[in-house]
């Protein structure tokens, strides 16, 4: 009889941990949301919009916590020294995933072994802005004027090694021109320095503070890097229009965790993340920053990573991309 309480308890035991399973895991307090960029930029804006909606998702506050450095890097080691408790999430997109392995030659992270992918949310054009001071009023002039005047025309970048820099490299090998580069401390002051009209000056990167600055005619705007053009910038061409038709690309955001997430707080978060991908409330939220919708589940987010890793290795090593 003592035996058969004891199996009885242990099956009672078992079913109460299955069916709390069943009805999922959520937070039980504050959850902290890592944005890897400086306040006041494309990444930060976008990471707000995304973690406003998550609360409301989760029922817990989702604060951002602006964690900027080495392209991501600084926001990507915080997280692996976080509790794998569900209280503590990433913001991720394609440079700190698949460009930084690509082109620095010590990376304190490993893409595919290091963090629990969760889903991605949405992807974005990348726009060519340019300062007044740019004697052109579209791409293929820019070309044309860079080539007239080689090394005169700056490029400025969000740092050594981050995708702004990698387009700017990409446009030198496939235009056969030289702009010259020039590292800023994250896209907010890059676009502050082209506000301030000091030099002949462009900026290829995320399109929330271009097309504020563009149409109030404060900056100009060059191109789109997909082949096909912004709803909201719509008298600016692409590259492709323009004479580069090779250039299509595109940067894409996404959430993710501490490797060691236990499986069940996984499967919460897949389908929280899922849920405000397809959001109507959040994808208006993010359309009016230029980013279109990208809801990939954990499964097929983990192999767009890895896929992406793979093209931006490659592009990196062909134009000679390298950073120390």
């Amino acid at each position: 009889m003592k035996f058969l309480r004891s199996a009885c308890a242990l099956v009672t035991l078992v079913a109460a941990a299955t069916a709390a399973e069943a009805q999922g895991w959520t937070p039980n307090r504050t959850v902290r949301f890592i944005v890897p960029q400086v306040a006041g930029g494309g990444a930060d804006a976008i990471g707000r919009a995304i973690a406003a909606r998550l609360s409301d998702r989760i029922g817990q506050p989702v604060v951002v916590d602006n964690r900027p450095g080495a392209n991501g890097g600084v926001g990507a080691e915080e997280l692996m020294r976080s509790a794998a408790d569900g209280h503590n999430l990433l913001l991720v997109f394609t440079s700190l995933m698949a460009l930084n392995p690509a082109v620095y030659d010590k990376v304190p992270y490993d893409s595919l072994r290091d963090f629990k992918p969760l889903g991605a949310i949405c992807e974005v054009p990348l726009v060519m802005i340019a300062s007044q001071q740019v004697a052109a009023s579209n791409a293929a002039e820019l070309v044309a004027l860079a080539k007239a005047r080689p090394g005169q025309v700056f490029a400025a970048s969000s740092g050594n090694g981050a995708f702004s820099h990698l387009l700017v490299e990409m446009l030198n090998s496939r235009a056969g021109i030289k702009l010259t580069h020039v590292p800023f401390k994250g896209e907010a002051p890059a676009v502050q320095h082209l506000l301030s009209n000091q030099d002949a000056m462009i900026y290829i990167g995320t399109p929330p503070l271009a097309i504020a600055n563009v149409n109030a005619g404060k900056l100009k705007g060059f191109a789109v890097t997909t082949a096909r053009r912004m709803e909201q910038l719509p008298n600016v061409a692409s590259l492709a229009e323009q004479g580069l038709g090779d250039f299509n690309e595109s940067f894409w955001y996404g959430v993710v965790a501490p490797a060691a997430l236990p499986a069940n707080i996984a499967e919460a978060y897949d389908r929280s993340v899922a849920d405000i991908a397809r959001s109507q409330a959040l994808q208006q939220s993010l359309g009016k920053l230029g980013c279109g919708p990208l809801p990939l589940n954990a499964g097929d987010f983990a192999a767009r990573i890895k896929s992406d890793l793979t093209k931006y290795s490659a592009i990196a090593r062909s134009v000679g991309m390298k950073v120390d």
